[in-house]
């Protein structure tokens, strides 16, 4: 493995240190409040209560905290030599202000502050609205006490909220957790993605910013702090619930690129309508993380930075024009009858154009392949969905979920492969030309009934859902391959292939919850599933008169698998002062029926029957889970027939396969402190399989693989990973932010490679560091660092171990000065010294741009950008397995200028 020059390292060192020096002494000049809330009446202490500290020029929230369970609280890093004051705030009582000037250093102790009993209706002043308060289980921020930039979005008010982390693909972390879920005054914006409203609407509009944990599905909060998401609410002002809101936009650049689009919501009361529509070539996935507000092409690489072990790009690459649209309809019907209606319409084409080198060690020599493909993927896809809610009164809740895709698909492609060893030069070159038609239609639907039951914590919940897919393709496939040498014939395969499959699923489950006592608890859950899964293949040669109408029997098939399995769990809770315990078992029967339709391979039924044990401990910051299932061998590895893939791979089912157990146990561990504003988090998750279904592949030297599957003992995988970060958000002139994390992996499995029988091991290290800061608003820098190191090596064959190693640095700055410009800048830079000649090591992506804003409130902006000033993206990827190592390349968006210009929508209905 490389090693960081030591030079280099000295420095990191020397780097850290006067950061740790510098925030030391930095601290040392801040002061610090504390005290303890109680009940003026009974002296009881207040748990939960908010306390806040706000600067008294415009009420900016500086720092809070929650009290403890004896009424403590204590808030540090305070600024000193400015007027702020502190404000207390709890359900049910009366407020408490105080106004500080502290000095450098100062420690200020109040002791015990009283609250009364709030009496009389609370009335709000101007100018002192509370910053943030704890309402039940919610956190609620007042917008008004951040100050954000002009035409700023939802998430760059975000972004300034105490424990908010917004990572550089708009996914939203509180706490160090992850966001389920945006709603707009309680309603969803456009499905399960947040970051369509957090990154279109603007923060002008936002009131009140709510936050709590996602337990929709879990009425009867059974799982753990630990195991829930976050849902952020949006309260939005009163005068937007009569108004229509939006933004348009478009652009054209050099090298034809173009993009277009928009977003318009309106509000009516209870009602609220969106629609969203876009179309460029600037590959744009259309309804995803960076819909509008990336205008310019920033986020459009193509892919992420990092996939599989690759670097500088999704492997997945290609070149992308789209147009999609979308309309997001919800309406209150009362406060028992909540409805949503989404429809998404998605065309793209997508073209692709790659290259990789397989290098594979064989016994008597080392085996080369070089491949060289140009493809075209097209698709249109309609997806619609709805959601209705009914709370008839208080112990019963009804949840109806159905959504409904038809995608139609065609793709064409050429490919060229060549293959050499290192005896002889040049083997073979295989000629492909192939193209597909297909459709997919799926309906998928849920359905829950919860209703708590007459006594306290009793309840019953009765869950069905439906999974009915088909799926249809027209495939041709032409294969020339040209031989130059005597041990390889040159051959011609010119096929056509028609499948038509199913997938169906249906669900049906009743869980009973009982409690016996304050501290021990019974949950029984009975679950009936249903998987019939058909597939039938119908394979034609090309005749003499130039028709597919040779039909061979040998490779088509017409198969049908149906699969029942029945549960019968019983859990019991046993609450340990603040823990919790839960034993159970789970009773599973399996009937799984494999019919083939011919007369070579019977039709089989076999018959798994399980007792799994369930063993969990929760506690306060941490939790230990042991759970076991099982696995029966997938669909397509049981097809009885002989394959003829291509002229150089065959693949041949086994359906004498049988299941396979695996064994699964999960730490989670995390904690967060409110007052110094970090938090830290590990996780670990091990996993033991027995009876894999593992390929046994043997490959010549001339490059002619055969392949089946047998079962194999010997499957291990674990990943972990800590992770922790620390906010500086105490002032509202300099705002800091870091995280740090370091991951692990270690896949362990079973092989079969040219009659030898090993193991292969393959070990990942990741560790990343990243820095936030933000000056007023004005001026925003976020870096991040990671290393990754991939290691894998064999036990039981003589094959050499592979080792990668590679770099990512990524940088988002973004200025706002003067007022009515934004300069934006994105760079990232890849280096992998294992990557061979022919392919690029190193990656510099910069993209710039600026922003000029005019009119009336910014509502119209002109934006220049250039996207990949140095023109060297790249997406590469590499990777090891059965003694040979990948290494690939695809093509991806290069540089352009584009020039764009947008207008926002805002009508008041007074």
């Amino acid at each position: 493995m490389r090693t960081i020059p030591m030079s280099y390292a000295n420095k990191l060192i020397v780097c850290i240190l006067f950061s740790l020096f510098s925030a030391a002494a930095f601290a040392q000049s801040k002061a610090s409040v504390s005290g303890k809330i109680v009940d003026s009446a009974s002296k009881v202490p207040i748990e939960h209560a908010t306390v806040a500290i706000v600067s008294a020029k415009d009420t900016s929230l500086i720092s809070y905290t929650l009290t403890q369970s004896n009424g403590a609280f204590k808030l540090s890093g305070l600024p000193a030599g400015i007027e702020t004051r502190l404000i207390v705030s709890a359900m049910g009582y009366t407020g408490y202000r105080k106004a500080f000037v502290f000095k450098p250093g100062e420690t200020k102790n109040l002791e015990t502050i009283p609250l009364p009993i709030r009496t009389l209706r609370e009335i709000v002043i101007k100018g002192e609205r509370v910053p943030v308060v704890i309402k039940k289980d919610t956190l609620e921020f007042s917008a008004e006490a951040f100050k954000t930039r002009p035409n700023a979005v939802v998430e760059d008010l975000l972004k300034l909220l105490p424990g908010v982390q917004i990572n550089m693909d708009g996914s939203i972390l509180i706490n160090g957790k992850t966001v389920s879920k945006l709603l707009i005054d309680g309603k969803r914006f456009f499905g399960a993605d947040p970051t369509i409203g957090t990154k279109n609407l603007d923060a002008e509009l936002v009131d009140k910013v709510q936050i709590y944990d996602d337990r929709e599905e879990d009425p009867d909060h059974k799982l753990t702090d630990l195991e829930v998401s976050k849902i952020i609410n949006l309260k939005m002002k009163s005068k937007i619930k009569k108004s229509t809101i939006g933004k348009v936009y478009g652009g054209e650049g050099t090298r034809d690129r173009y993009e277009a689009g928009g977003i318009v919501s309106t509000f009516r009361d209870t009602l609220q309508i969106s629609v969203i529509g876009l179309t460029n070539n600037l590959t744009r996935t259309g309804f995803s993380s960076s819909e509008l507000s990336g205008m310019g092409g920033f986020n459009r690489s193509g892919g992420s930075t990092q996939y599989d072990g690759t670097f500088g790009g999704n492997g997945d690459g290609g070149i992308e024009r789209m147009r999609s649209a979308g309309i997001n309809l919800n309406n209150d019907y009362g406060k028992k009858l909540k409805t949503n209606f989404m429809y998404f319409y998605y065309n793209y084409v997508k073209d692709y154009n790659s290259k990789s080198l397989n290098e594979q060690n064989l016994s008597q020599t080392l085996l080369t392949t070089q491949n060289a493909n140009i493809n075209q993927l097209r698709q249109s896809r309609h997806t619609g969905s709805t959601l209705i809610e009914w709370a008839p009164d208080t112990v019963q809740k009804i949840r109806f979920e159905a959504r409904l895709d038809i995608s139609p698909t065609s793709s064409d492609a050429n490919g060229t492969t060549n293959t050499f060893n290192s005896q002889i030069p040049n083997i073979s070159n295989l000629f492909t030309k192939t193209s597909s038609i297909s459709q997919v239609n799926e309906f998928t639907d849920n359905l829950l009934y919860y209703r708590k039951l007459k006594k306290p914590g009793a309840s019953l919940t009765i869950n069905q859902s439906l999974d009915l897919k088909n799926s249809g393709s027209d495939d041709y496939n032409f294969n020339n391959l040209q031989s130059f040498t005597t041990d390889v014939q040159s051959s011609l395969l010119d096929r056509y292939a028609n499948t038509i499959g199913t997938y169906y699923v249906a669900q049906l489950s009743a869980t009973y919850n009982y409690p016996f006592s304050k501290k021990v608890s019974n949950e029984l859950l009975v679950q009936s599933r249903y998987f019939e899964t058909s597939s039938k293949l119908s394979t034609f040669d090309k005749s003499a008169d130039g028709n597919y109408d040779a039909f061979l029997d040998d490779q088509s098939n017409n198969q049908l698998r149906n699969h029942f399995i029945e549960n019968v769990r019983n859990t019991v809770s046993i609450q340990i002062k603040k823990s919790m315990l839960k034993l159970g078992v789970d009773l599973e029967l399996q009937q799984l029926t494999d019919n083939f339709h011919n007369t070579t391979t019977p039709t089989s039924t076999k018959y798994y029957n399980y007792l799994f044990p369930i063993i969990r401990f929760n506690a306060k910051d941490f939790s230990i889970n042991y759970y076991e299932q099982a696995n029966p061998p997938v669909f397509t590895q049981i097809s009885p027939i002989t394959q003829q893939i291509s002229p150089t791979y065959t693949l041949t089912g086994n359906p004498n396969l049988t299941a396979g157990l695996e064994r699964h146990l999960n730490f989670n561990y995390y904690s967060y402190n409110n007052d110094k504003q970090s938090y830290i988090s590990m996780w670990a998750n091990g996993t033991v399989a027995s009876n894999n279904s593992v390929q046994v592949q043997t490959k010549d030297d001339n490059g002619f693989v055969t392949a089946t599957y047998a079962n194999k003992n010997g499957g291990w995988r674990a990943y972990m990973g800590i992770e922790g970060g620390k906010q500086y958000k105490k002032s509202q002139t300099w705002q800091v932010s870091l995280n740090t994390g370091a991951y692990g992996n270690y896949n362990q499995t079973a092989f079969y490679f040219n009659g030898d029988g090993g193991t292969q091991f393959n070990y990942g290290i990741t560790a990343g560091q990243n820095i936030g800061i933000n000056y007023k608003s004005i001026a925003n820098l976020s870096t991040t660092y990671y290393l990754t190191a991939n290691l894998t090596n064999y036990k039981g064959v003589d094959y050499p171990s592979v080792t990668f190693l590679h770099h990512t640095v990524t940088s988002v700055a973004s200025v706002n000065w003067p007022k009515n410009l934004i300069f934006d800048l994105q760079y990232r830079y890849n280096y992998n010294p294992q990557i061979p000649a022919g392919f690029s090591r190193n990656i510099n992506v910069l993209n710039m741009a600026e922003t000029f804003m005019f009119l009336k409130q910014n509502r119209a902006q002109f934006k220049l950008s250039v996207y990949d000033l140095f023109d060297q993206n790249t997406s590469n990827y590499r990777y090891a397995a059965n003694n040979s190592v990948t290494t690939g390349q695809n093509q991806i968006l290069k540089r352009y200028f584009l020039l764009t210009f947008q207008y926002k929508i805002n009508t008041i209905k007074k």
